[in-house]
């Protein structure tokens, strides 16, 4: 091999060491953003006038890339209340129950960083509900008892944060929401509120 052809191969050799290298440094990178991440958590709704506090969720996203995915998300918000009132010396006890459940489907935005365990979110959600109100009541010895369920259009606009860099992360959002419900007791309308969540993030590779 003469000189010209050492030159050529050592030029040749330096190249393909440059690439390998760039593919290396870009590696981690493309290993930052999780094909599917599913997450599980209790939230807190306040909807209309109602402190909905007992409540869960949870969601699965596929991302196509390390800011664009599709979300959907189930969740269910739970509230009930205990009233006496007394009227001619009886004294009748009543308790009324209100559940929501919600399914929803949309884009996810995420800005993800090689250097930080922060990703911030954004989602835009719609779907449906399913709104049941119940009621029983107890006066001079006589229960009795009603309940009734309507569906309707549910949407969602909100955001959050997920920390941690690993396979499992801390998620905290807060959302605004919103339900449109037909004939619930005769009654139809739109309910807004503020969906507050925390919980767990699993990443799939």
């Amino acid at each position: 091999m003469n000189r010209h052809n050492k030159e050529k191969h050592k030029s040749i050799m330096k190249r393909i060491l440059i690439v390998a290298a760039m593919l290396c440094c870009t590696i981690p990178a493309f290993a930052q953003t999780p094909k599917v991440e599913i997450f599980g958590g209790y939230s807190f709704n306040r909807q209309g006038s109602q402190n909905l506090n007992k409540g869960w969720i949870g969601s699965v996203t596929g991302n196509f890339n390390k800011w664009f995915g599709i979300e959907g998300d189930v969740s269910g918000q739970y509230w009930s209340e205990d009233v006496s009132v007394v009227t001619g010396g009886t004294v009748a006890t009543g308790t009324g129950t209100l559940d929501i459940l919600t399914f929803r489907a949309g884009p996810k935005f995420s800005l993800r960083s090689e250097d930080s365990p922060v990703t911030p979110f954004a989602h835009v959600l719609i779907g449906g509900a399913r709104m049941t109100v119940g009621g029983s009541t107890n006066a001079g010895g006589s229960t009795v008892s009603v309940s009734q369920g309507a569906n309707g259009i549910a949407g969602l606009a909100g955001g959050g944060i997920d920390i941690g860099k690993g396979p499992v992360a801390v998620r905290m959002q807060v959302d605004y929401s919103v339900f449109n419900i037909s004939d619930l007791f005769g009654l139809s309308g739109t309910s807004n509120g503020v969906r507050a969540s925390a919980g767990i993030v699993f990443r799939i590779r």
